[in-house]
């Protein structure tokens, strides 16, 4: 079996996950890592039997693929040389810092005729994999990502570090064209918002209702979906899947709770979720997300099929994104007072906003 040459740029948190999870696998050769800080390289080199390299040109000519894991401001400038150089991405999200820089990739990848993968892990994610599985017809969508302050992405906001990737997730399921944003915003650790909420209105008719917070005192990672024929709710954390269906009376419009009977409403009341509106619960198999998209980044190497979430589609999220930010009203947390939202790196390309 011929090993992929791959190699990993950037040190930090996710860049170290991606170093381990590659340099175990029997099918790749994890070829160097690179980071600026020769601390960093040098550890997870060290770790992996791998050399460190300060520069990412140095990969030129000894890789067929990497993994950009740098700070979100360095993605255009990091891959467009290597897409040039001949080398398929798998680009963390978000895929750039603004919508002009991750357009500028998907058209090079088309150009050069690379594969170019975006890292929203949570396609990934078995929960959501067995979810979107029975998710058909959706029309209302609820998602919270929560977590405590990390001190990490602080480069980015909560829209950019967390509520990207439920914006992907609700373009996976090609809701139709975005037709109206409202979105609200908290800072309170200094840069940008730390907790996010937007409403977002397709052409469909699918509405969706994102909140994102990165000052929670717990992590929650949740979706609920609500189609015509009931209701499908996931925990990514948990792994937990639970499926209300419709019953044949209430899909046929013959039950109305006003018409039952007073005597055998308590019994009814008690059953309601295994008669009226039958309730399913299960658990997910347990499945590392990030090792699934990599299997996914690799074999789309090998064959040169599409990766499930391409570049393009990372460069719709960041669209999305940027318009929730455009459109946020922000306040100081414990001032009260309404305040710009600073962007990532630099200004989004302007969108028309609809009426």
């Amino acid at each position: 079996m011929i090993r992929q040459r791959v190699a990993v740029i950037g040190c930090g948190h996710l860049g170290t996950i991606h170093a381990r999870l590659l340099a175990a696998r029997g099918d790749v050769e994890l070829v160097a890592v690179v980071d600026p800080v020769a601390d960093a390289r040098e550890r997870v080199a060290a770790l992996h039997g791998c050399e460190p390299l300060a520069e990412p040109g140095e990969l030129i000519g000894r890789v067929g693929a990497v993994i950009v894991a740098a700070p979100t401001a360095l993605h255009a400038c990091v891959a467009l040389p290597l897409l040039e150089a001949g080398i398929d991405l798998l680009v963390e999200k978000p895929l750039a810092a603004s919508v002009e820089d991750a357009r500028s990739i998907v058209i090079a990848a088309r150009r050069l005729g690379r594969v170019v993968a975006t890292g929203h892990v949570e396609r990934f994610n078995p929960a959501w994999r067995a979810a979107a599985g029975r998710a058909r017809g959706v029309r209302v969508l609820e998602a919270e990502r929560l977590a405590p302050f990390s001190f990490r992405s602080l480069d980015v906001g909560a829209v950019l570090d967390l509520m990207i990737h439920d914006i992907d997730l609700v373009l996976s399921l090609e809701p139709g064209r975005l037709e109206r944003i409202e979105a609200r915003g908290l800072v309170a650790t200094g840069g940008h918002e730390d907790v996010a909420r937007a409403r977002l209105q397709f052409s469909s008719g699918l509405v969706a209702d994102l909140t994102a917070s990165r000052i929670h005192p717990e992590v929650r990672r949740t979706v609920s979906m609500w189609t015509e024929c009931g209701m499908i709710a996931c925990d990514f954390n948990a792994k937990t899947l639970r499926v209300v269906t419709a019953s044949p009376s209430v899909r046929s419009g013959t039950f109305a709770a006003a018409r039952v009977p007073a005597a055998e409403r308590p019994a009814l009341r008690e059953g309601f979720f295994s008669t009226v509106l039958p309730l399913e619960q299960s658990t997910v198999p347990e499945g590392n997300a990030i090792a699934a998209e990599h299997d996914d980044f690799l074999e789309a190497v090998r064959t040169g099929r599409p990766p499930l979430v391409t570049a393009a589609a990372g460069a719709a999220a960041l669209e999305i994104a940027a318009r929730v930010l455009e459109a946020m009203e922000c306040t100081r947390f414990g001032v009260g007072r309404p305040e710009a939202v600073p962007t990532a790196t630099g200004p989004f390309i302007p969108h028309r906003k609809t009426a």
